[in-house]
């Protein structure tokens, strides 16, 4: 495929995901059709069927293409183990300014309960595969550092997205959400971001 072809297809695809996100954004009262999102991206039926199964798969393409990466987690372990806030912070940060609305959205009352579900797993996968946990522990407490773990991780991305990011700066969020995990609830210890 020429690369002309090629960014030519990226394009479609590109076009049919917008406007169906912005079908799936809007107010829309009824169900969203293959039609409604080919009228709305000016192609025919035919060329959505080219790039997805059915609407449902399009949804789990946005979805996964939002999730979080082993690269990410790898660099958070790194910087995890050399208590560098500010690489961790960049890391969420860079997430967000690329894909923060959508996961705003998703992660929203009117979002979308299965990306929610899929973001809960894929922490913690990563945080199993990624966190220094002590191996030599059971089965079952590894299994329970990660569920709290991930679920501060969770809460904490679905706080800036509700409304953390307007009270508080990334850095600030993140750095709290370490003290949590490092000191508990507690003002005992303080990670510095030095």
């Amino acid at each position: 495929m020429s690369s002309k072809q090629s960014q030519t297809t990226t394009e479609t695809k590109q076009n049919l995901i917008d406007a169906y996100w912005e079908l799936y954004t809007s107010d829309i009262p009824s169900k969203i059709t293959v039609k409604m999102i080919t009228d709305r991206a000016g192609y025919n039926r035919g060329t959505f069927y080219a790039y997805f199964l059915d609407i449902e798969d399009l949804h789990d393409q946005i979805e996964d293409e939002l999730l979080p990466s082993d690269e990410n987690f790898k660099k958070l372990r790194e910087a995890s183990f050399s208590k560098n806030i500010r690489e961790i912070i960049e890391i969420f940060m860079q997430i967000d300014r690329i894909s923060g609305e959508k996961i705003s959205f998703l992660l929203s009352p009117r979002g979308s309960l299965s990306f929610q579900n899929k973001l809960k797993s894929k922490l913690k996968e990563l945080f199993l595969k990624y966190a220094p946990l002590d191996l030599k522990e059971s089965d079952n407490v590894i299994d329970y550092k990660a569920d709290i773990a991930c679920s501060i991780f969770y809460e904490t991305i679905c706080y800036w997205h509700d409304r953390g990011n307007r009270l508080f700066s990334g850095e600030e969020m993140f750095i709290m959400m370490l003290n949590v995990i490092y000191s508990g609830l507690t003002n005992d210890q303080t990670l510095s971001n030095d």
